[in-house]
């Protein structure tokens, strides 16, 4: 990506029917589904609104994986765990518990911790290859009119929060009113609920495009992918994201450790023990 200077960073707003709920434990009743995962209803309006927007712009915007929505406390956890390790050694630090945990290994990918990420509290979601100049560009233009914010800028390029608590925007109000999207009642399932429709376009050659991850992908989900096996002792090269020779024949001994049978592609099955998922 190149450099791109720029400084749309507000504090989030929290919805009121957040409070008193644990970040992570979420009931169902709070999310509704979007296109690769889901988020709380109010930040999926917003998401929804701005994924409209962009695709008439001819701007595809979709989360990294369904893991870069909402999360669950214990999804954090087991991948913070992964990460980070009570033992000093130097390395950057997270405090969890009242304590100090220290990054395993420095080229790992930074992680909150649980609890204390938006994405437990679903107003938070990755986007997809977010430093593309075109998409970026689209980014920085439109965020703020559909109620969103980044947190670290200009390094964290992929990750927008929602921030307008119970008062959406003029856009997202809208996008509401139009879809008759309002607040669910106390005990609803609105997990299932379809996010707008969007026309699925192709991946384009090389590049991760949501599913699967097979060799010759590259993307953030690769490097995620990279820094799991790696954790589990199965890969041993650099962190840089191309799946390459070395991530496949990491993949295929972690998919013969666990009887998953031969090949070189990352699956469901694998993408969802390393906690990446589709």
């Amino acid at each position: 990506m190149s450099k791109v200077e720029w400084d749309i960073v507000v504090p989030v707003k929290q919805p009121a029917d957040l409070k008193g709920v644990k970040p992570g434990k979420l009931p169902e009743s709070l999310l509704r589904a979007v296109k690769g995962g889901k988020l709380h209803w109010l930040a999926a309006a917003a998401w929804e609104a701005m994924v409209e927007a962009a695709k008439a712009d001819g701007v595809e915007l979709k989360p990294v994986s369904a893991g870069d929505t909402y999360r669950s406390y214990e999804s954090q956890l087991a991948v913070f765990k992964q990460r980070y390790t009570p033992n000093p050694n130097g390395n950057s630090t997270r405090t969890f518990e009242g304590k100090k945990w220290y990054k395993k290994d420095p080229k790992f990918a930074s992680l909150a911790a649980p609890g204390t990420s938006q994405h437990n509290t679903g107003l938070a979601v990755d986007v997809h290859t977010a430093g593309e100049p075109k998409r970026l560009k689209w980014l920085i233009a439109n965020v703020r009119k559909f109620g969103f914010s980044w947190e670290v800028v200009p390094e964290e390029p992929w990750h927008l929060r929602y921030t307008e608590g119970d008062n959406p925007p003029a856009a997202v109000a809208e996008y509401m009113a139009k879809n008759n999207i309002q607040k669910p009642a106390a005990g609803a399932n609105t997990a299932s609920v379809p996010a707008a429709p969007s026309a699925p376009s192709a991946p384009a050659a090389g590049k991760d495009d949501g599913g699967d991850l097979d060799p010759g992908d590259s993307g953030p989900r690769v490097t995620k992918l990279q820094e799991e096996l790696a954790e589990r002792g199965f890969y041993k090269g650099k962190f840089d994201g191309d799946f390459g020779p070395k991530t496949k024949a990491a993949v295929i001994a972690y998919k013969e450790s666990k009887g998953y049978g031969s090949g070189g592609k990352a699956g469901k099955r694998v993408l969802d023990d390393l906690g990446i998922g589709l």
